[in-house]
């Protein structure tokens, strides 16, 4: 099927829960909200608008597991209208800050050798990531989204301005909102066991006051997905809250011209959503040497020469056909990088690289987990062993 962008507008905090049970005085956080969620909306709405019967059709069922969706991403608006996607922080950024200088820069990682006498258990072939250039200072938090704009001048190796940034988005594109939930006993008048707790919605905002009126800036949400969805109001995450999902006929995070002939003596990626891998950190799909072909992109064949990953996420859900929660699996979080050298194929295949999910399921792949962003690299390694 045809596939086709929408803008996603929340009209009250959105609540996606962690899928962890409740207890008393617990807190369940605020969470971005996983693809597979995305997926399920899209699917609802042409579920909606065909009739289908999933639960009792198998056929049904099938044709709304086939749809593909990617997403969903922070879009920066005006005035209503999306001005730029934005995109979790590549793994392999480092905002350092000097004190000899008093500076805050973003450090680039990239694959390197080990110094005389260094070693790890690293798997054979491997590279260790170290910093391109020797640098001092302390780690320092800064915001986990970067603009498009801000992400391909890093991908072709500029300097990105974190005060830029910052100034546009202080740490995330939203709001955190938390609501207090208590449930009264009503012979002792005071709260039920378990039943005292908070969560946290992600509250975009359509309109934030500010000196002298009103912003003309806000975030909302873009995904691409199945045509043929039409504009009008959805539930998307718990509690029921609305969002309006319409059409987006503009031009949405296209690949860059010529990016494709690029890649071809190497390349990273950049995981966009969150990915699921057999393998854990691995993808499946590589062989015991980091050798593989690409899934959905038959001749293209990498090796796996470094990765930089932040912390696992656990993500779990409700199983809708099968009425039962889903066991829960690790994956990789977004932003984790990966650099591959090209054994074999083509520039027309490495364009389908851009926004390819790279999970190891088939059905994880059609729900949007490892959308990928790729960037051209040159490999400076050598041979199948690291020294």
């Amino acid at each position: 099927m045809n596939q086709t962008w929408y803008l996603i507008e929340p009209q009250a905090p959105l609540v996606f829960r962690s899928g962890k049970p409740f207890g008393a005085g617990s807190r369940d956080g605020a969470n971005f909200p996983w693809p597979s969620a995305l997926a399920g909306l899209l699917r609802t709405q042409i579920m909606d608008s065909r009739g289908l019967q999933p639960w009792s059709n198998t056929a049904h069922r099938e044709e709304l597991q086939a749809l593909s969706a990617a997403g969903p991403f922070p879009v920066e608006c005006e005035r209503g209208q999306p001005v730029e996607v934005w995109l979790p922080k590549p793994a392999d950024a480092v905002l350092l800050h000097d004190e000899g200088t008093e500076t805050t820069s973003y450090v680039r990682l990239s694959p390197g050798r080990f110094a005389d006498g260094a070693g790890s258990d690293l798997p054979a072939g491997l590279a260790p990531v170290v910093f391109e250039n020797k640098s001092k200072g302390k780690p320092q938090p800064g915001p986990a989204w970067w603009p498009t704009s801000a992400l391909l001048d890093w991908a072709q190796g500029k300097p990105v301005d974190v005060e830029a940034i910052a100034q546009r988005c202080s740490a995330q594109p939203w709001q955190v909102e938390r609501r207090t939930h208590v449930g009264i006993d009503r012979a002792t008048f005071a709260s039920e066991t378990g039943r005292l707790f908070q969560t946290e919605g992600l509250d975009f905002g359509a309109a934030r006051q500010e000196e002298g009126g009103w912003q003309d800036r806000h975030f909302a949400l873009m995904a691409r997905g199945p045509a043929g969805i039409a504009a009008g109001s959805v539930t998307f995450g718990g509690e029921r809250r609305m969002s309006w999902l319409a059409p987006h006929a503009g031009e949405t995070l296209s690949q860059p011209a010529g990016w494709a002939k690029r890649l071809m003596t190497g390349f990273a990626i950049t995981l966009a959503t969150p990915a699921l891998f057999a393998d854990g950190w691995k993808p499946g799909w590589l062989d015991a040497d980091l050798c593989g072909e690409v899934p959905g992109i038959p001749g293209l064949r990498v090796k796996l020469r470094a990765a930089a990953l932040e912390r696992w996420q656990g993500i779990s859900g409700w199983d809708l056909a099968a009425q039962k929660p889903r066991a829960t699996r690790k994956a990789v979080a977004a932003g984790a990088t990966y650099w591959f050298d090209v054994l074999a194929g083509t520039p027309d295949q490495l364009e389908q690289l851009w926004l390819a999910s790279l999970s190891d399921n088939a059905q994880d792949r059609r729900d949007g987990f490892g959308i990928a962003l790729t960037r051209p690299w040159q490999s400076t390694l050598s041979g199948d062993q690291i020294p």
